[in-house]
């Protein structure tokens, strides 16, 4: 197991496994229900208001699950999906692959835009209270992206960057690069207030709806 586990405000667990299954557990650790992909599932699942669970299987295909475990939609990609998807304020959801894509998502499962890198992105997102979105790329650069998909800027490490972007309370943007190094940038924006802003959900990083830091 990879993926991490995620809270809905029910208390049902959401977590997937390389046995190519996401499952659904209890709050006492009983199975629900469990969902059958192709391949492994190491992406986190992202939780909406409405109860949809997103996630990405190393198959390539980002779900997008209802709580009894039927298909809302799926969106096949031409690389696997390593990434957790992220929640814009609108409902867009984000998420990168190894076809050297970000993608972006309508909520009724169209494609709103894709950006391209020069390689892999196996980072998971982050959004800010103003609707950047922030991600690294195997091409060594974190990228900030506009809500319409256009640059507003890269910052170029010495190496891979498939860390996972954060914020502290005053903007400021934390990652990690395979350079070995611990990025702290400038930033102007908090975290978003959207359902599922960021990979485990809030600051404290615990993957539970409600408690949004």
């Amino acid at each position: 197991v990879y993926s991490s586990p995620s809270i809905a405000p029910d208390g049902t667990i959401y977590c997937g496994s390389n046995d190519d299954y996401l499952y659904a557990l209890t709050a006492d650790g009983a199975l629900k229900w469990r969902f059958a992909t192709t391949r492994d599932i190491q992406s986190s699942p992202a939780i909406a208001a409405d109860g949809t669970i997103y996630f990405g299987s190393l198959n390539g295909i980002l779900y997008a699950l209802n709580p009894d475990s039927t298909v809302k939609w799926s969106f096949q990609t031409n690389g696997q999906i390593h990434s957790s998807p992220a929640i814009g304020v609108d409902g867009t959801v984000y998420f990168g692959s190894t076809d050297n894509c970000f993608y972006a998502m309508n909520p009724d499962g169209t494609m709103k835009w894709r950006y391209v890198t020069a390689d892999n992105v196996y980072s998971s997102p982050a959004i800010s209270a103003n609707g950047t979105i922030y991600f690294g790329s195997n091409d060594n650069n974190l990228y900030a992206l506009n809500a319409d998909s256009t640059l507003a800027w890269r910052y170029l490490t010495d190496n891979d960057i498939t860390s996972s972007p954060t914020f502290g309370p005053d903007g400021k943007i934390y990652f990690v690069s395979n350079d070995g190094y611990l990025y702290q940038l400038k930033g102007t924006s908090p975290l978003a207030s959207s359902d599922w802003p960021k990979f485990r959900h809030d600051l404290k990083n615990n993957g539970r709806v409600g408690a949004r830091q």
